[in-house]
């Protein structure tokens, strides 16, 4: 699995004035029409916990000036009592998720279901609203490390 590259995100949720978020790489888009992305939550923590209350969550899409921020979500740095909204500028109002304003992306979304294994809910969110600051190389994690992608305008023919 270590070879698995995955894109680092952090998914954040909000309930009343509660707030809480991770790092995942187990996201991904699920569908278009509608439009559905699909992560990957403990159900240990308190991010499934208020992601259960509220059914809100957006999805924080990390470039690789973002490592810091991926770090602390991760419970890299900083420790457990930490707000880790404190940190870097975050926008945040009561009873929504909150979004990172530097994030290459966010991706806003209504929770559709949840489906629960043994210690992870497959969350399915229904997208509301995307924004985010634009175009940046994506923070990846592979094999233990976080890098960038090198990104080609030239696609190359391979054999089959």
């Amino acid at each position: 699995m270590r070879w698995l590259a995955g894109g680092v995100t952090v998914v954040t949720t909000a309930s009343g004035v509660e707030r809480a978020g991770l790092t995942a790489t187990a996201v991904c888009s699920l569908s278009m029409n509608p439009p559905r992305i699909l992560a990957c939550v403990n159900l240990s923590g308190m991010t499934y916990r208020l992601l259960s209350q509220s059914r809100r969550m957006v999805v924080n899409v990390l470039g690789t000036q973002h490592q810091d921020v991926a770090k602390r979500f991760g419970g890299i740095v900083g420790d457990s009592s930490d707000d880790r909204f404190t940190v870097h500028q975050w926008d945040i109002s009561e009873n929504c998720a909150p979004k990172f304003k530097d994030a290459i992306s966010w991706i806003e979304c209504n929770v559709d279901e949840m489906v629960l294994t043994r210690t992870h809910a497959i969350v399915i969110g229904e997208v509301i609203k995307v924004g985010g600051a634009g175009a940046s190389n994506p923070l990846i994690y592979l094999n233990g490390s976080f890098c960038g992608v090198v990104q080609s305008d030239r696609l190359k023919e391979a054999s089959v």
